[in-house]
């Protein structure tokens, strides 16, 4: 807790100062506890989430994928598949059925830190290496930031048409100039927006399970009001007032549903390597399991569902197909100029939809960059301090510029599936087919050659090469859907953006695993013929369940034992001489 006294202490000299900024160590530990080389690779947020803060249970996660789904991304899934020619009968069943598959894939990547009650950097070094980790954290931390400006700038946007609602001049704030690709009132939401984000920010994750439980709850509501506003105003609507401009062949129909297929696979990526950061703090492995397999796919349909419906009584009432849904509130506003009731109602559905796009910000982009800050400098950085800093940054990228001058740009983030696919494979593979469910927690955090997670200088390079290598059978399409007309590839070749996520996941779990049937390696090998299925967390929660003393705990005293160990055994025997005795370095 931050305190006057700290501060103070801080200034009195520069040793003082580092000790104030550096980030806390594991709970009930202290920093002089911790081996030198080992405190590279832990602090309070990397270490295994303790008891007390295990506080979500299975209504929590429910609570949390109803919020994380019932969001405006969601709502816009389909839109750019209309517009390519895809009936929307077509898209809504193919991105339903996409958010089915991604869902197992999310539990079954969240089971492990589930178990083990560690964050997805962590998870990242049992498969990777210890070193090798930073490359799927840098894959991962880097679109965390662009995303996290761009659903700000969202988000801002519904901040605008709340504060138009309530402060009808608030939209006739003069305005900027044409160059700053932004409005008056869309820049200062943009900063309202921004001061709140980081306030929750400060709110540690494992305390946010009321905020994701209220919020799902208000947005839905909004949802269905919205809905329902348009119906009423339309006097009923169906996906017919929305046609397919220009019927398309058989094969052309069949890339459409792959991409829909596709696209529906990658909105929800990220998950399934970000679930970890979440499902640390289940208060048992099973919370995480059937909500989010029930809860998710169904919470995230019915938005896209509402967003097509929406549209197409949009278009029915004035003939324009809003996607948007600060367009869709807009326009709800305009109609009534005088009605101070209606003009209330549309300011909490804005404020909601601007909640949504700040908790999926929280959950998809902040707190996954804090992490994996976390992990590149856990002596200086916690998930808070990374969390700030993700935001200060997604201000720093000046969002608005991007998505007005780069649609090339946003092409490419479009593929965050692509990109991610491979170490979500990786993962799966590596803990269910090679490990079978088992990890040394020790070895997690321990930076020397001896742990068993060290591989090769620190680095697996399995896991590097086998990233690379499933990445490169789509890179060409990749490069053409970004710049189409300076990448000339065969259209079989553009074909196969659309099946990106799925052939990369296939390649790479497939060659890694194949890696380790055709050249195993000793150590996993002799361990999983004695041990059964997650034997290993199951002695952890073992250990809990007595009052056993922790990893960090147990290393410390093992190390303390071999050092009085030694001193015995260098002790002088009665009437001899002590000898001089060399100095010693144990390694961990």
């Amino acid at each position: 807790m931050l305190s006057f006294a700290k501060l103070r202490r801080a200034t009195q000299s520069k040793e003082e100062f580092i000790r104030f900024i550096e980030a806390p160590p594991p709970e009930g530990q202290n920093a002089e506890d911790i081996n030198k080389e080992n405190i590279r690779w832990t602090n309070v947020d990397l270490a295994p989430s303790p008891p007390q803060d295990r506080k979500w249970n299975q209504w929590t996660f429910l609570a949390f994928w109803v919020a994380h789904a019932a969001g405006a991304g969601s709502w816009t899934a389909g839109s750019a598949l209309i517009n390519v020619g895809l009936a929307p009968r077509d898209a809504y069943i193919a991105i339903a059925t996409s958010h089915i598959l991604i869902t197992i894939l999310i539990v079954l990547n969240g089971r492990g830190p589930a178990r083990y009650h560690i964050g997805f950097p962590v998870f990242a070094r049992t498969s990777y290496g210890m070193w090798g980790s930073y490359m799927a954290i840098f894959m991962r931390a880097i679109v965390c930031i662009i995303w996290n400006g761009t659903n700000s700038y969202y988000g801002a946007r519904c901040v605008t048409v709340a504060l138009t609602a309530i402060f009808p001049s608030y939209a006739k704030i003069p305005a900027l100039p044409k160059s700053a690709s932004i409005s008056s009132p869309d820049l200062l939401s943009f900063f309202i927006f921004m001061i709140v984000f980081v306030a929750i920010s400060f709110v540690h994750s494992r305390d946010l399970h009321w905020f994701y439980i209220g919020k799902s709850i208000f947005v839905f509501a909004a949802m269905h009001g919205i809905l329902g506003w348009y119906v009423v105003k339309s006097h009923g609507v169906t996906f017919s007032y929305i046609a397919v401009d220009k019927p398309v062949s058989t094969t052309a129909h069949i890339w459409l549903v792959l991409r829909a297929f596709n696209t529906g696979l990658g909105t929800a990526s990220s998950l399934t390597v970000n679930q970890g950061d979440m499902a640390r703090y289940a208060n048992k492995p099973g919370s995480a399991l059937w909500t989010t397999l029930i809860g998710y796919p169904i919470a995230s349909a019915l938005p896209c569902l509402y967003g097509i419906l929406v549209a197409a009584a949009a278009r029915k009432i004035h003939g324009t197909a809003f996607w948007n849904l600060w367009d869709v509130l807009n326009y709800m506003l305009e109609q009534y100029p005088d009605n101070h009731g209606a003009r209330f109602g549309v300011f909490l559905c804005s404020i909601a939809i601007a909640l949504s796009y700040l908790a999926v910000n929280l959950a998809t982009n902040s707190l996954p960059f804090g992490s994996d800050i976390t992990a590149m400098f856990p002596r200086w950085m916690t998930i808070r301090r990374g969390q700030v800093i993700c935001s200060i940054l997604g201000i720093a990228i000046v969002p608005w510029k991007l998505l007005n001058n780069a649609a090339a740009f946003l092409t490419f983030l479009s593929g965050y599936g692509y990109w991610l696919s491979p170490i979500a494979a990786i993962m799966f593979a590596d803990y269910y087919l090679v490990k079978k469910g088992n990890i040394s927690i020790k070895d997690v955090y321990d930076g020397s050659p001896e742990s068993r997670y060290w591989f090769t200088r620190g680095v697996n390079l399995r896991a590097a090469v086998v990233t690379i290598l499933s990445l490169l059978p789509c890179l060409p399409s990749l490069a053409w859907s970004i710049a189409p007309k300076k990448v000339h590839i065969s259209p079989g070749a553009q074909n196969l953006f659309y099946i990106s996520f799925v052939m990369t996941w296939a390649l790479a779990a497939a060659m890694y695993y194949a890696s380790y049937l055709i050249f195993p390696e000793k150590n996993i090998e002799i361990d999983e013929k004695t041990l059964r299925f997650e034997e290993m967390a199951d002695e952890l929660d073992q250990q809990e369940m007595y009052g056993q003393s922790s990893w960090l705990e147990r290393s410390i005293d093992e190390e303390q034992a071999r050092d009085e160990s030694l001193d015995d055994k260098n002790l002088p025997v009665d009437g001899e001489k002590s000898a001089p005795q060399p100095y010693v370095v144990l390694a961990k």
